[in-house]
């Protein structure tokens, strides 16, 4: 089973979401082994967990990672698939990936800095261009969002993919989730849509919102969980994403 295949809504009220599409281990910046994560997502009661430690262009360390994961697998009492977390670098979507991706399966697509044509901006940078009126609040998040439905098109061939903590730079460029709407969202809903990707609400970082997670729900997108643990202890441990999965896929009702 892939990550892309696991990922879906998985309403509270069903329960919490059996798959973790976002988690960490000491190959990256993770605090505990890839046998604890994998034994603490056993515990969490999840069927499939998607490791899915940072890589950038340089990183080398795949062919050892890829191999530990494989010899985890065979011996690990649910789905295991083997994934990497990468950013999106510019508005036409380029993903900071290895080039050899030999025994990985999955991507998900951070916004770890904000992408603008010129390249990877941190938020500080955005936030100031902001302020100095050279760069308009919803031209930076059309150019967020048309950057991550771009990603989304050009993950590599033979890999499923997810888009991680969709938004997460949004305040930390002192921008207001709040101004998103279907309109904008629809060139990253398309993409989504046409290669089966899932967008993860991510524990860590509390986001997208509900509001967003519905909106891209309504529009016929999967929606998953991603913890985003960089402990094990923290692996399949949802508390604020299975209500929000509750709230954003369950219609609401109006009374007579």
């Amino acid at each position: 089973m892939t990550g892309a295949e696991a990922a879906g809504e998985a309403p509270a009220r069903r329960g919490p979401p059996r798959t973790d599409l976002h988690t960490h281990t000491d190959f990256s910046d993770g605090h505990d082994t890839l046998e604890a994560v994998v034994r603490a997502g056993a515990e969490a009661g999840l069927d499939t967990l998607v490791v899915t430690d940072h890589v950038r262009a340089d990183t080398t360390y795949l062919p050892a990672y890829a191999a530990a994961v494989r010899a985890a697998r065979a011996d690990a009492p649910l789905a295991l698939v083997c994934g990497v977390e990468a950013k999106i670098l510019d508005t036409e979507g380029r993903i900071d990936l290895p080039a050899d991706l030999t025994g990985i399966e999955h991507i998900a697509l951070a916004d770890h800095r904000f992408p603008l044509p010129d390249g990877p901006a941190h938020p500080d940078t955005v936030r100031a261009l902001l302020g100095e009126g050279r760069l308009a609040p919803d031209e930076a998040l059309r150019l967020l969002v048309l950057a991550t439905a771009r990603a989304v098109e050009r993950v590599p061939a033979g890999r499923t993919a997810h888009v991680a903590h969709l938004f997460s730079v949004v305040p930390k460029a002192g921008l207001d989730e709040a101004a998103v709407d279907g309109a904008l969202l629809e060139p990253l809903v398309r993409a989504c849509r046409a290669r089966g990707v899932a967008v993860e609400l991510n524990e860590k970082w509390r986001c997208p919102s509900v509001r967003t997670a519905r909106l891209l729900h309504r529009a016929g997108v999967r929606l998953g969980a991603g913890s985003d643990a960089h402990r094990a202890g923290d692996v399949g441990r949802f508390p604020w994403v299975a209500d929000a999965l509750a709230q954003a896929t369950t219609e609401e009702r109006c009374t007579p």
